[in-house]
């Protein structure tokens, strides 16, 4: 409800006219129990067909004007959601765009998939109708003083009856609410099972891991359904007692106005238009139920949402060097992942100048993925600093510096969407002629030759449909668009064949004499071999660096 509050009043003046056309639609409401009253004490009495055809065209009047308030009214709160719906959209793809990615790496996949799933919680949540609905709700008083002024009595036990209607409501909720929370949990667990089971399908085949999966899912499926049923028979409930409750209202205000009536004190019109105004009042505020359900399930949405906003992004300015010469630097750099007993680097110190190649080899988990990503900005060094040209990566636009790295990661991953697309993110506008270029440089073309639609196949899972070779060679054209003076190449030749291994040879040879600074993760012997620094990472705590005097790659 305060997130309603907060945007009615950022939007004053739209909140007064929401306000002033609510008024309007209340006193036309009042139109039906007046004609009720006039049709049955004047016409019925005297038969004047004029005083008919003057109630029934001012009654038609009522209608078209309350109907044309209620689409205006509509209209303005659509345009009060619009705004911070669409902006907490964008504010939730920012948080994955730049969030920095160690914090953001401690919520799981499935998790942040779910705050995702929440912003459009959110946006159902926050539209027209249910701010509708709760304006509508206090002009309901109106209506039950219209009442009061045809009697005291009926008035006091309309307000009784939509008080037990709301009470009512608001228990059967808050066990609706209970139980949503458990299925909120339950289909999350479900989902990460799922996720897990769908992500390695070779691994359930090869493995049979159908009946360890079958297991866990009985067990997930049962409890799904049983807080479903549960949720299903207590929405069934509140719905059915919110519908009694209208009945028995209605029910205990004829019989009591009845009796009015026999005593002089009423007559027949105004009974019936005094039930009919706290019907309507009844179905106004009792409304109000099922929109504080959806109000309470978005509050907990933006709660989830508001933990991932608080993640540390990463600066959305900084330096840009005019010209990068593609020298680095390592002063003191250690970095240790939160839980570790030991950090994989202590005191790392290195420098690596223009047009130099350096290779690092160790073996796994000694730290060769995480160097590479600290070069990229995607880790940050818990102390010591990285200098690109002598000047503090931490000062400069990240945009800026990965435009300026040839970069190919150990695993690469892709977005839904066409091979062109992948290729170019960095540069939509990239030439034909360069592209194909790249396509050759990559090894990529032959893969392309032979697929229908070549560049705008459509790639689908992050591209896990590809071949492990053909993703690597797609890794390295996307990394290649940037021809930055920094080349970051993790593990370029794993899962490459014989033909793949000899263009990225090529590649790097080409790009040692194109004047590129290249720091490649890999312990592959022809690489090793063809480079001038070694950064050996198997030596702790202070990885070994042997400089020795070769002119690069050769690719035998």
């Amino acid at each position: 409800m305060k997130e309603l509050v907060l945007r009615l009043f950022k939007r004053p003046v739209l909140a007064a006219e929401i306000f002033i056309a609510t008024l309007f639609i209340t006193m036309l409401t009042l139109a039906m129990p007046l004609y009720v009253i006039q049709i049955l004490n004047r016409y019925v009495t005297y038969g004047f067909h004029g005083t008919l055809i003057t109630l029934t065209a001012g009654m038609l009047m009522a209608v078209f004007l309350q109907l044309a308030f209620r689409i205006l009214r509509t209209k303005m709160t659509t345009i009060v959601n619009q705004t911070p719906n669409d902006r907490l959209s964008l504010e939730v793809l920012d948080i994955i765009s730049r969030a920095k990615a160690e914090p953001l790496d401690q919520f799981s996949k499935p998790r942040i998939q779910e705050t995702l799933n929440h912003v459009q919680t959110v946006q159902k949540t926050y539209d027209a109708q249910t701010v509708n609905t709760v304006v509508d709700a206090p002009f309901s008083l109106l209506l039950i003083a219209v009442i009061y002024l045809l009697s005291p009595l009926l008035a006091g036990l309309a307000l009784t009856g939509i008080a037990i209607g709301l009470f009512t409501g608001w228990v059967s909720t808050r066990k609706s609410q209970q139980g949503a929370e458990e299925l909120v949990i339950e289909n999350a667990r479900h989902r990460a099972m799922t996720y897990s089971a769908v992500n390695a399908l070779d691994t359930v085949r090869a493995f049979g891991v159908g009946g360890f999966l079958q297991n866990i899912w009985q067990d997930q499926v049962a409890k799904i359904s049983q807080w479903q049923k549960k949720i299903t028979v207590s929405k069934e409930i509140s719905q059915t007692l919110t519908l009694s409750g209208s009945s028995l209202t209605s029910v205990f205000l004829y019989a009591v106005g009845a009796i009015l009536v026999v005593q002089g004190k009423l007559t027949v019109g105004a009974l019936i238009g005094a039930n009919i105004l706290a019907s309507r009042a009844y179905q106004n505020t009792t409304r109000l139920v099922p929109a504080g359900y959806m109000l309470s399930r978005a509050k907990k949405a933006l709660h989830d949402i508001a933990l991932m906003q608080r993640l540390p992004m990463e600066p959305a300015s900084g330096s840009a060097l005019r010209i990068y010469k593609g020298r680095v630097e390592f002063q003191d750099v250690g970095f240790a992942y939160p839980g570790m007993s030991h950090p994989l680097f202590e005191s790392l110190s290195f420098t690596i100048s223009p047009g130099t190649a350096m290779a690092v080899v160790g073996q796994n988990g000694t730290g060769k993925t995480t160097l590479a990503k600290l070069l990229m900005g995607l880790l940050e060094p818990r102390r010591g600093s990285i200098l690109a040209d002598d000047v503090n990566l931490q000062q400069l636009a990240w945009p800026w510096w990965r435009k300026q790295i040839i970069y190919m990661p150990q695993e690469p991953s892709f977005i839904n969407g066409t091979i062109r697309e992948n290729i170019v993110f960095l540069d939509p506008d990239l030439d034909e002629a360069l592209l194909n270029h790249i396509l050759r440089k990559s090894d990529l073309k032959p893969f392309l030759d032979l697929t229908p639609n070549g560049l705008d196949t459509f790639l689908t899972d992050n591209g896990k449909n590809l071949p492990p070779g053909i993703r690597r060679r797609l890794s390295l054209a996307r990394g290649l668009v940037t021809n930055g003076h920094l080349v970051v190449l993790d593990e370029p030749t794993d899962a490459m064949d014989e033909t793949g291994r000899l263009a990225v040879y090529k590649l790097m040879n080409d790009l040692m004499n194109a004047g590129k600074t290249i720091v490649v993760f890999s312990n592959d012997p022809k690489i090793v071999k063809g480079v001038s620094t070694v950064l050996n990472l198997n030596i702790k705590p202070t990885p070994e660096i042997i400089h020795k005097p070769l002119p690069g790659t050769e690719g035998e």
